[in-house]
């Protein structure tokens, strides 16, 4: 699952799935966020993914070293877990700007090609491949272009998998269910959004985007009179 990481890589702007969803939403919290500094608040962080996600690549570890894919989706999805590094990255060619990422894991699918497989835990099933679309689709985007950057031959899909309680005895385990969606996935889309927002950085700052909840309140509190 991609983080919030930013920044600069000494002169060289550093870009992710989340700082690009970021340009998405807001051009100018973006541009705050890189050329600033100045960060969205966000309150504590649930430890509960976290810890999911622990559990989740050590089991697939498991797996991966026996060339297998683990139970919870074998006769689902076809191939093997990718053995390489799931670091991915790649400079642009005026070498100004780095996109990278970390990917919770590929499928190496029987043809050779790879699409990368994400991990969702979530309260409830998901409502279908439309909900994926709509909120990790930038994300697998992404991921496909940094695979296919750094030389892996892709099948432009992308697996996300998700996990959510069940009713049962929790007494016996806590019963998860597992929901597989599979998108197509378009890495030139994401190639164009990385050029956008590299573009943008170099100019004055943008106006907020039209939904930014967060703009919306800084502008309330600068223009509302100071009490003495």
């Amino acid at each position: 699952m991609a983080s919030q990481a930013n920044a600069r890589t000494s002169s060289r702007i550093s870009l992710s799935a989340s700082t690009l969803r970021l340009y998405r939403e807001c051009p100018r919290c973006f541009w705050r966020h890189l050329n600033q500094g100045v960060e969205r608040p966000r309150g504590p962080f649930p430890s509960l993914p976290s810890g999911m996600d622990a559990v989740l690549k050590r089991y697939f570890d498991t797996y991966r070293k026996q060339g297998t894919l683990p139970p919870l989706i074998d006769g689902k999805l076809r191939g093997t877990l990718m053995s390489g590094l799931l670091n991915l990255e790649f400079v642009d060619p005026d070498g100004e700007a780095r996109l990278f990422g970390k990917l919770d894991d590929c499928l190496v699918l029987p043809d050779g090609r790879h699409a990368p497989l994400d991990h969702k835990t979530r309260a409830s099933a998901p409502e279908g491949v439309a909900y994926t679309e709509k909120y990790y689709q930038l994300q697998m985007d992404v991921y496909s272009l940094l695979l296919q950057r750094n030389g892996y031959p892709i099948s432009r899909t992308a697996v996300v998998v998700y996990y959510y309680p069940q009713p049962g005895a929790l007494h016996e385990g806590f019963p998860f269910g597992v929901a597989i969606h599979e998108v197509a996935t378009d890495p030139d889309s994401a190639s164009r959004i990385f050029e956008a927002a590299r573009a943008l950085l170099g100019g004055p700052m943008p106006n907020a985007g039209r939904e930014c909840e967060y703009c919306q309140w800084l502008t309330a509190c600068q223009t509302r009179p100071h009490a003495d």
